[in-house]
């Protein structure tokens, strides 16, 4: 999503090498300004801070890893729930969510106030938006796309559809902004929807696929939860997959471009549709404001914490899920690795059994969720795209989501691909082709660079 390299220069060890990403379109040219580096990975030149990996989880004694800035995945733009064109979306504007009583979650009078991890008078900067959620800031220059969208138009063009045509189009275009630049070239072109002729040429996951990368992320990630909460049962997954390990500046504006395109609140629509617990869970989320990732882990706030999740976990009969939940959703992942650590240490059981054990249900899949990206995240994502790749558990369009997610967001995926022949003793585009076929496998193994 190395450990003991703490003087590496970029890239570590698992990642991909500096130059490794070909160009695609849509990629700022030299001199453009850059999108962030992604969650945990530093620029290009920059030291690498140390980052525990899944199996040891402890830097130095007397030192916490600190996670450099984020860079989540980002969305696409246009198709559902299209934001008007140069619109953007900024956290400052974004409303908090509604929902809870007032002074809920607030701390008892005395208790420590300041933002987890944060000395008195020392702030930290905020992450920026994901690539795909912020048009104004992260828009690149046009690029000449005449030839794909001729050779889309032919691809679509008489009978039948030459869906080999539509992959090597689709994944060869690297940037969200660019697509929808495509996507409104085509169609003032040729006086036609391209979201259209996608829903009319092809069919089943491959067109579910083709519309995923259409999509901006942002608009995608609407999607997802407008499918993952309707009143015949939530789909977990789904929606931890979108609102889970998110940065501040992200949640603010999905939640503003869920509420812009349905008209509802998302905390009072995931009320309707989860128990107390995951409710309270989720509302912290939702409030955005878990430390920021610059923010450092500071030893004496890391032994409070530990001794809180103790008491609310070993430490009762009847674990604390909110207890758990308030620290977990109020850290960064640095600072979550570095309680992984000293509690081991302190307790001699590692955090994440500890939480096994004392919960079950999907209030053990979230925490389990949150602790598990943190600790490792390319180990995490390969997890989260194995499970439902497998024959006996085949979800796909959660396997589409989650390599879309991916496919912007390049050394994510790389690192996330690493990690999988790691853990998994064979490469994911091996897998992908046991476990797919046709056009679908050609599209699957188009998003992850492979053939």
């Amino acid at each position: 999503m190395a450990d003991q390299q703490h003087n590496q220069q970029w890239p570590p060890q698992g990642y991909p090498p500096q130059g490794y990403q070909q160009p695609g379109y849509g990629y700022p040219p030299q001199g453009y300004p850059q999108h962030p580096p992604p969650q945990g990975y530093p620029p290009p030149g920059q030291q690498y801070s140390p980052v525990q990996q899944y199996q040891g989880y402890g830097p130095p004694p007397g030192q916490y890893a600190l996670q450099p800035g984020p860079g989540q995945f980002q969305p696409p733009h246009g198709r559902y729930g299209q934001q008007p064109q140069g619109a953007a979306f900024y956290p400052a504007q974004v409303p908090p969510p509604q929902g809870l009583p007032q002074g809920w979650g607030a701390p008892p009078p005395g208790h420590y106030q300041q933002p987890y991890g944060v000395p008195p008078h020392s702030p930290v900067p905020a992450a920026r938006p994901s690539l795909g959620y912020d048009e104004a800031s992260q828009r690149p220059p046009p690029a000449n796309l005449s030839n794909e969208t001729e050779a889309i138009r032919r691809a679509m063009k008489g009978f039948g559809c030459d869906e080999k045509a539509l992959v090597g189009v689709f994944t060869k275009i690297s940037n969200p902004w660019t697509m929808q630049q495509l996507i409104k070239e085509y169609n003032s072109r040729f006086m036609r929807d391209l979201l259209k002729d996608i829903e009319s040429e092809t069919k089943g996951d491959f067109e579910e696929g083709c519309l995923a990368l259409l999509c901006t992320p942002l608009d995608q990630d609407v999607l997802i939860l407008k499918k993952a909460l309707v009143r015949a049962g939530t789909d977990e997954e789904a929606l931890m997959d979108v609102v889970l390990c998110r940065s501040n500046a992200d949640l603010k504006i999905i939640q503003a471009h869920y509420k812009r395109t349905t008209g509802h609140d998302l905390l009072s629509v995931i009320k309707d549709d989860v128990n107390d617990d995951l409710f309270r869970l989720y509302s912290m989320v939702l409030k955005a404001e878990r430390a920021e990732d610059a923010a450092p882990a500071i030893p004496q706030e890391i032994d409070r914490h530990i001794t809180e999740l103790h008491r609310a976990t070993e430490g009762t009969i009847g674990a604390n899920a909110v207890a758990v939940a308030q620290i977990f959703t109020s850290c960064n992942d640095a600072q979550i690795r570095a309680m992984v650590s000293d509690y081991e240490r302190k307790y001699h059981r590692k955090l994440e059994d500890v939480i096994e054990k004392e919960f079950r249900g999907d209030m053990e899949d979230v925490l389990m969720r949150m602790l598990l990206n943190a600790i490792d995240r390319p180990r995490a994502d390969a997890k989260l795209i194995r499970t439902p790749l497998n024959k006996t558990m085949r979800q796909d369009s959660l396997v589409i989501n989650r390599l879309v997610r991916l496919y912007w967001d390049k050394p994510r995926l790389q690192a996330a691909k690493d990690a999988y022949k790691k853990k998994y003793g064979q490469s994911l585009a091996n897998d992908i082709k046991e476990e797919t076929k046709g056009d679908y496998e050609k599209l699957l193994l188009g998003i992850i660079g492979e053939k």
